[in-house]
C-alpha cells in the first residue's frame, strides 16, 4: 500500500513488474506477480482500497470517474461469474438474480 500511495489516478499508474520489484526490495526477498494480485485484491476488499488497473499497471483511484472504473470493473466481473452459475443451474439469469435477492 506504501508503494502504491505514491501513484495517485490513473496518469500516474505503476507497473506490475516495477511494482513486484519495489516490493521485492522493500521485504527482501522475492514475491511474485500472483502475490501482488491477492495483496491487491486483499487491500481491496478488506481495506477499501481503491485500486485501479489499466493497461499501464496499478494506480490509487483518485477521481470520482477513477473510482466509478474500479467499481464497473468488479460489477461485469461479478455478473460474469453469476452468469456462469446461472447457466449451470440451468436457468434464465433474470430468474437467477430474483431468487438471489430472496435469499440474501
Amino acid at each position: 500500500m506504501m508503494i502504491l500511495e505514491s501513484h495517485q489516478g490513473r496518469d500516474e499508474a505503476m507497473s506490475r513488474k516495477a511494482l513486484v520489484e519495489q516490493v521485492c526490495d522493500l521485504e527482501g526477498f522475492e514475491v511474485g506477480e500472483r502475490k501482488i494480485r491477492i495483496a491487491i485484491k486483499h487491500l481491496i476488499a478488506a481495506h477499501g482500497a481503491a485500486i485501479g488497473s489499466c493497461h499501464n499497471g496499478y494506480f490509487m483511484a483518485q477521481t470520482s470517474d477513477e473510482i466509478e472504473g474500479v467499481c464497473k470493473y468488479f460489477d461485469g466481473y461479478g455478473l460474469s461469474s453469476l452468469f456462469i452459475s446461472a447457466k449451470l443451474r440451468k436457468i434464465e439469469m433474470k430468474d437467477f438474480l430474483g431468487q438471489l435477492q430472496l435469499k440474501y
